[in-house]
């Protein structure tokens, strides 16, 4: 027995030092013939590389730089969700599943194990979907430059009183306009908020009233009459209540939005009033994008370079990111003022201010082109109105991002690493943008306490070197 085992033992050792054969060994065992191009390759295979080693960020990711002064934040697009996700049932109201849901396909991804590279990543795309609305140097400027208007702080030659003031209002008549805000139509506000302006305007000042869009319907087969429509229904003239509330209430929301149509139209309705002797204002009140194809930036640069030296600026009505961001690149190829109004009341204030600068340059022609004093005390609450807005929108948009990680930390999208890595980056961003918002606060006080002359010259400056 002994004797068995010991044999059985030593088979075994045998046979486990026999080396296994190669492929190519059976083959040739098998009696198959290998030809010189089918030689083995006896080099050594790579190995292969670890399938969880991560790749370098800039293999996987093109994340945008994060804004880091006010005035690169102010060019940055508003975001799709902009205030949405912080006032509205898509956020505070919504939690976590309904939250992301909400957000559709707009939703950010993020693996389970992120780099710090897409940490970052995701965090940047985020902030896109709520990026609000901020002002920056160029736009307070822009804003106190038109207020300062007949004033000597401001050299250029269009924003200083000439013997007639021409206003001209561009009116938004697309379908859209007939949609409710409030118990009213938008519609129905412009018309009330026009007409109470014009009742204010100084009886010299000439006054005209464009519409367009308002033929057709919005139909496909609408758009070529729709897009070229744009009718003058009252002026050039000073204010006549009957005449104008005739010409008015012919006026009912239709069709497309020629935005580009509407400027080029301005311009020849302006042409006999040249900017040698006539202060020429424009405004364009819009509750959307262009849907036609008249290219109103082109047309917007193409009036501000003409020799009617027009001012002109803009009035985005309920218009969503998208509308807001469109309307604000016309005003800024006119170098001129995009204001955002939600109601009524908003946009009663916005043509108030033309109001104001009416009764100024009526006060202006009776005392004989005496010079106007510049207005220290006004700037200074607009300075600190503008800067404040800015410092509660980024406490807004920080919180909306917030809201955001929550409701991927509460389905377990992400870990508790992981959001607590997107809240550190959401302060410390946030905080920095405060610093540099209030740093902006700081210089135009300082411009303000002494003369805003040297801020609108820098101004006029940075817009001339824009254009070369």
């Amino acid at each position: 027995m002994r004797i068995c085992l010991t044999m059985l033992c030593f088979a075994l050792l045998i046979g486990c030092s026999e080396e296994p054969k190669a492929p190519e060994e059976d083959a040739l065992d098998a009696g198959t013939v290998i030809t010189p191009d089918e030689e083995p390759d006896t080099t050594q295979e790579e190995e292969p590389e670890d399938a969880n080693q991560e790749t370098t960020s800039e293999e996987n990711f093109d994340t945008e730089p994060l804004p880091t002064t006010m005035e690169e934040l102010a060019k940055e697009p508003q975001g799709e969700y902009a205030r949405e996700i912080y006032n509205n049932k898509d956020g505070v109201m919504l939690e976590g599943a309904q939250l992301i849901e909400a957000l559709g396909e707009n939703a950010p991804s993020i693996s389970e194990q992120p780099t710090e590279a897409e940490i970052d990543h995701f965090f940047r795309e985020s902030l896109k979907l709520v990026q609000d609305d901020f002002i920056g140097e160029e736009e307070i400027l822009t804003q106190l430059k038109f207020q300062l208007l007949g004033t000597p702080e401001v050299e250029d030659p269009r924003y200083a009183f000439k013997e007639q003031l021409n206003i001209s209002i561009l009116l938004d008549a697309s379908g859209s306009m007939a949609q409710p805000i409030g118990n009213k139509t938008k519609m129905d506000v412009a018309k009330e908020t026009i007409t109470a302006f014009m009742e204010e305007l100084p009886s010299d000042a000439n006054v005209a009233l464009r519409v367009f869009g308002h033929e057709g319907t919005g139909a496909d087969s609408d758009k070529a009459l729709s897009c070229s429509s744009s009718d003058i229904i009252y002026g050039f003239d000073s204010y006549d209540k009957a005449a104008f509330a005739e010409s008015l209430s012919s006026v009912k929301p239709a069709g497309w939005t020629p935005n580009g149509l509407a400027l080029q139209k301005a311009q020849e309705d302006l042409q006999a009033f040249d900017g040698e002797s006539n202060t020429n204002i424009v405004y364009l009140v819009s509750d959307g994008i262009e849907t036609c194809e008249t290219e109103p930036v082109k047309v917007a640069k193409t009036f501000y370079d003409s020799n009617i030296q027009p001012i002109i600026n803009v009035i985005g009505f309920d218009v969503d990111g998208e509308g807001q961001n469109h309307l604000k690149e016309i005003a800024t190829a006119a170098e001129g003022i995009y204001q955002t109004v939600k109601d009524q009341k908003e946009l009663a204030a916005e043509f108030d201010k033309i109001n104001d600068l009416a009764e100024a340059w009526a006060t202006w022609k009776e005392k004989g082109m005496e010079k106007l004093e510049l207005k220290e005390s006004q700037n200074s609450i607009d300075i600190f109105v503008h800067t404040t807005i800015n410092g509660q929108r980024l406490w807004e948009e920080e919180d909306s991002l917030e809201y955001l990680f929550d409701a991927y930390l509460t389905t377990n999208q992400i870990t508790e690493d992981t959001h607590k890595a997107l809240r550190v980056i959401n302060d410390e961003y946030h905080d920095a943008m405060r610093v540099e918002n209030k740093a902006l606060k700081d210089k135009l006080e300082k411009w303000n306490e002494n003369s805003f002359k040297d801020a609108i010259a820098e101004l006029e400056k940075k817009y001339n070197q824009n254009q070369e």
